[in-house]
């Protein structure tokens, strides 16, 4: 199978996934009242999150050959960047749609220009900024025979950065984040990416040795 298959068909599943999980949390969810657009917003914003830590989790640990001979690579490369182009989709959905919303003054402007929101102007930004590291860090491996691996490899770093923005966006401005379910979700993410980091800056693969080489028949024969 093909990483574009393998693409496609992770992002259907996790479309396919979170529409089955909707049903049952729609009995257990408080009513919207009218929010019903800052809630989905609030759980587009989660879900995009977690969809972003899992493609630089996964990236960190495929980069440290912690998983090879265990998962072919090029399937874990092909999840890698399904994680990160469903995220990308939904941090794109979290943002859009607050602007039908009648309970909020967003318009594109305060969404897609950092700091032109009067509503939590940094920690917004933040989000934007994010969002746009995001999808220079995802769509630059297209792209990556023409910059260069050297700069490519700079460029990925920058998600990091994209990640930390994401958190902090999400921790300040959510207003679920004092809830323990998603005050322990932030925690359990932050440290499983510190250790894929220290597994990624340590972890060294074991060299495998070279066959014993036969020796030669002139080494063999008789001498004389």
């Amino acid at each position: 199978m093909s990483y574009r298959a393998v693409i496609t068909a992770a992002v259907a599943a996790g479309l396919l996934a979170g529409a089955a999980a909707s049903l049952p949390l729609a009995g257990v969810l408080p009513p919207a009242d009218g929010h019903g657009a800052w809630y989905a917003s609030r759980a587009a914003g989660l879900t995009a999150y977690l969809f972003l830590w899992l493609s630089l989790a996964g990236g960190l640990l495929m980069s440290s050959a912690w998983f090879d001979g265990l998962v072919n690579r090029a399937r874990l490369l092909a999840a890698h960047q399904a994680f990160a182009l469903a995220g990308l989709a939904l941090g794109l959905g979290h943002a859009l749609v607050l602007i039908p919303d009648g309970w909020t003054d967003f318009g594109l402007a305060d969404l897609f220009i950092p700091f032109a929101s009067s509503y939590e102007r940094a920690d917004t930004a933040l989000g934007t900024i994010a969002l746009y590291l995001f999808a220079i860090v995802t769509f630059s491996f297209w792209f990556r025979g023409a910059i260069g691996p050297a700069t490519w490899r700079w460029v990925h770093r920058a998600a990091f950065v994209a990640y930390l923005a994401a958190l902090w966006h999400g921790v300040r401005i959510g207003t679920d984040t004092s809830a323990p379910p998603v005050a322990l979700f932030y925690v359990l993410t932050a440290s499983m990416l510190v250790g894929a980091l220290t597994v990624r800056l340590v972890y060294v693969r074991p060299r495998r040795q070279a066959p014993a080489r036969p020796p030669s028949r002139a080494a063999a024969g008789p001498a004389g």
